[in-house]
């Protein structure tokens, strides 16, 4: 029985997945995509919209923990529509997974369900590192570990805004962190997706030892340290409208509200003067990241906007939200 491969496509948030993922579907059409959001409001499926092949969305949690039994549903759904012909004969499925997700834990499907072990095998793991960003994400997130030793490759993104002393730091850190893994500096040939390397053990897989002066880097296991807990996400729709100078001050406020506790945002927001909506991607520590879009992705028009913090409370995310969509509803009333 024909067996199709499967490419996790890695990384934490704001790396930088779908920039690269876009690169290789405009070379590729005879790819399959799913994507995992872990915010309830998907954002990056609208930004493939471009690309003629199938794309998945599985919204609300990670397919490592929350949500993996909807990746088994999804991808036996997929495999049957491509069998009926009801989607193209797709060769490679590309599934992109939150930046919060143990890669491990989401390619466990694949080999321990008998029905889809037959029918589909992982192919590689690929993570996108964030060059800017760099050690902070290290010391900041165990996640970013996770998905560092998980990896057969390691794609280097943004790294024109980087240093050359501190690209070759990173580049040298991360082979000491994981030296079985191939190092790729951006645009990464779409030929990666090609390449198959061999799976290894979660548990007894071969990693090197910490380096001295790894600062927060301790001596256990990673699956041992604390992981996802404090990573908590919320979701605004706001059917308002505001000019671009009042959405600064917003964005603005938003940043002070959340302080040190906000690791990303990304969403539509709906611009007076523009014809589509107006994309805002931030990552902590980095300026945002805005593009205004020709016209909307869908006859859905709201601003819609997913806010992501690591926090030890679970409803601070959602709390920040309703405070600032109270204070936009004040600057469109003005």
């Amino acid at each position: 029985m024909e067996r199709l491969p499967v490419v996790v496509l890695s990384g934490f948030l704001g790396s930088g997945k779908t920039t690269l993922l876009n690169r290789w579907l405009r070379e590729r059409q005879d790819l399959a995509v799913i994507i995992n959001e872990l915010g309830d409001i998907g954002i990056d499926q609208h930004l493939t919209r471009e690309s003629r092949v199938p794309v998945t969305l599985l919204s609300g949690g990670c397919l490592c923990c929350v949500i993996q039994g909807s990746l088994s549903t999804t991808l036996r759904n997929l495999f049957m529509a491509r069998k009926n012909g009801e989607l193209p004969a797709f060769s490679t499925l590309v599934l992109e997974t939150t930046g919060a997700a143990d890669p491990f834990g989401v390619t466990a499907p694949l080999e321990q369900d008998p029905w889809l072990k037959k029918r589909f095998f992982c192919q590689s793991v690929l993570t996108v590192v964030d060059a800017v960003a760099g050690t902070h994400s290290l010391e900041r997130h165990p996640e970013w570990l996770e998905q560092i030793h998980a990896a057969d490759a390691l794609v280097l993104s943004k790294t024109a805004h980087c240093e050359s002393e501190a690209l070759a730091a990173l580049q040298a850190q991360l082979t000491a962190l994981n030296p079985t893994a191939c190092i790729y500096p951006e645009p990464a040939p779409v030929d990666l997706l090609k390449q198959s390397f061999p799976r290894r053990c979660r548990v007894t897989g071969s990693f090197a030892p910490v380096p001295s002066g790894g600062s927060l880097l301790s001596s256990q296991h990673p699956q041992t340290q604390p992981s996802r807990h404090q990573l908590y996400s919320a979701s605004l729709r706001w059917d308002g409208r505001l000019s671009w100078p009042l959405w600064q001050a917003a964005l603005k406020q938003l940043a002070g509200q959340c302080g040190g506790a906000l690791i990303r945002v990304k969403g539509l927001m709906r611009v007076d003067g523009l014809d589509g909506p107006l994309l805002v991607q931030w990552v902590e520590g980095q300026e945002p990241e805005l593009a205004p879009l020709n016209q909307w992705p869908d006859e859905d028009t709201l601003t819609r906007l997913v806010l992501i913090v690591r926090h030890p409370q679970a409803d601070f995310a959602q709390q920040q939200l309703a405070h600032w969509e109270t204070l936009l509803t004040q600057l469109a009333n003005q």
